[in-house]
């Protein structure tokens, strides 16, 4: 897995909630109670330190990011295996091209 980070404005759909979509790479990490958590990870460094206590391999969560008048910040919309899958999927939502930020 890599990491991936993207925002996709929302612009042509004016009566949607929605002002843009992100993609955050995840991973699922054990925590101290033996359970797990669901850790976004941001940057480089982040990637290798949870690499040591991952379960599975990264994912990637697709969010909707509320317009500012809304009194949610954003909402997560689906989890992907693979961050082409996530990129149509916005794709889909949005009619404009998805451009991945970081791997």
């Amino acid at each position: 897995g890599k990491l991936v980070n993207s925002h996709t404005q929302n612009h042509h759909n004016t009566k949607s909630y929605f002002q843009a979509f992100e993609i955050v790479t995840c991973r699922e990490i054990s925590d101290y109670d033996g359970g797990t958590i669901i850790q976004e990870i941001k940057t480089a460094e982040e990637f290798l330190n949870a690499d040591e206590r991952a379960i599975d391999q990264p994912f990637y969560r697709v969010f909707g990011v509320y317009k500012p008048e809304y009194y949610k910040t954003r909402k997560a919309l689906g989890d992907f295996y693979n961050v082409t899958d996530a990129s149509v999927f916005i794709e889909e939502i949005t009619g404009v091209p998805v451009h991945i930020y970081s791997y």
